[in-house]
């Protein structure tokens, strides 16, 4: 079942305070623009649990200053907004040491991007969901505008990286298993822009760090967005994950159930 939430901008102040007051203004930190060239891991720490999660597990309060220990990478201090991240790491099974716990994950292949998401408490650490995996250390096909955006996701099993820039136009997204990393700037967020609608239409579609001034609509089941900036929305299928996104606009929809809502910016 769906359940509409339609917000005004000025609602950002509810998100604003159930994060920290140094928010305010501040584009989600999603490690910077290197990703693709060092084996990565983005931590995020005791994200908010927005309206509608089917997230059982319940995240604490502290998210500055968390001291996270690896043995195989310099260790890291989660800033303000819960997060830390973590380059160099070496492929395996790899241990995060927090004060009061642990939790580990596996790197598959060099140059790829985790994101993980865990809540800390004074009695130990849990991972909220598993690990996400962006295997951008393969075969990526790199992106310049929207007709070679178009023609990349049209192709089953893609790994797309879009190139700073501004793709204009509708985009459509028929295939299945396709990620759409966006380029990233530690500054100004993402600095991969479609100005028109995106549609998609296939299941396990990843976006990662893409903004979209259109309309955004999903049909397909496993859909996922982490680090992205949506306008208006309508998203729909099963299997839903949504993390640390903002959505700007006055018509959103996003499931009441079977979903993974965390840490995203303008909804409950």
């Amino acid at each position: 079942m769906m359940k509409r939430f339609t917000y005004l901008f000025a609602l950002l102040i509810l998100i604003i305070t159930s994060c920290s007051s140094d928010d305010e203004g501040q584009t989600p930190n999603a490690g910077g623009s290197d990703f693709g060239q060092i084996t990565s891991a983005v931590i995020i720490v005791n994200p908010v649990i927005n309206e509608g999660s089917t997230t059982t597990i319940k995240s604490a309060t502290q998210r500055d200053s968390v001291l996270i220990t690896t043995s195989g990478a310099p260790n890291e201090t989660t800033d303000s907004t819960g997060v830390a991240v973590i380059k160099g790491l070496p492929t395996g099974t790899n241990t995060l040491e927090f004060p009061t716990g642990n939790t580990g994950f596996d790197v598959i292949q060099e140059k790829e991007l985790y994101d993980v998401v865990v809540s800390y408490t004074d009695t130990g650490v849990v991972q909220i969901i598993p690990p996400v995996r962006y295997p951008i250390g393969g075969d990526v096909i790199f992106v310049n505008n929207a007709t070679e955006l178009t023609n990349a996701v049209s192709k089953d099993n893609s790994i797309v990286f879009m190139n700073p820039g501004i793709y204009e136009g509708d985009i459509s997204i028929p295939a299945t298993d396709v990620i759409i990393f966006g380029y990233w700037d530690q500054e100004e967020g993402s600095q991969s822009i479609i100005t028109g609608n995106v549609t998609v239409n296939g299941s396990n579609v990843r976006m990662r760090g893409v903004t979209v001034n259109g309309f955004t609509t999903t049909n397909g089941n496993q859909f996922s967005a982490s680090f992205c900036e949506f306008n208006n929305a309508n998203i729909s299928g099963n299997g839903i994950s949504l993390i640390r996104n903002i959505f700007n606009g006055t018509d959103v929809t996003v499931p009441s159930g079977n979903a993974v809502l965390l840490d995203n910016y303008n909804l409950p």
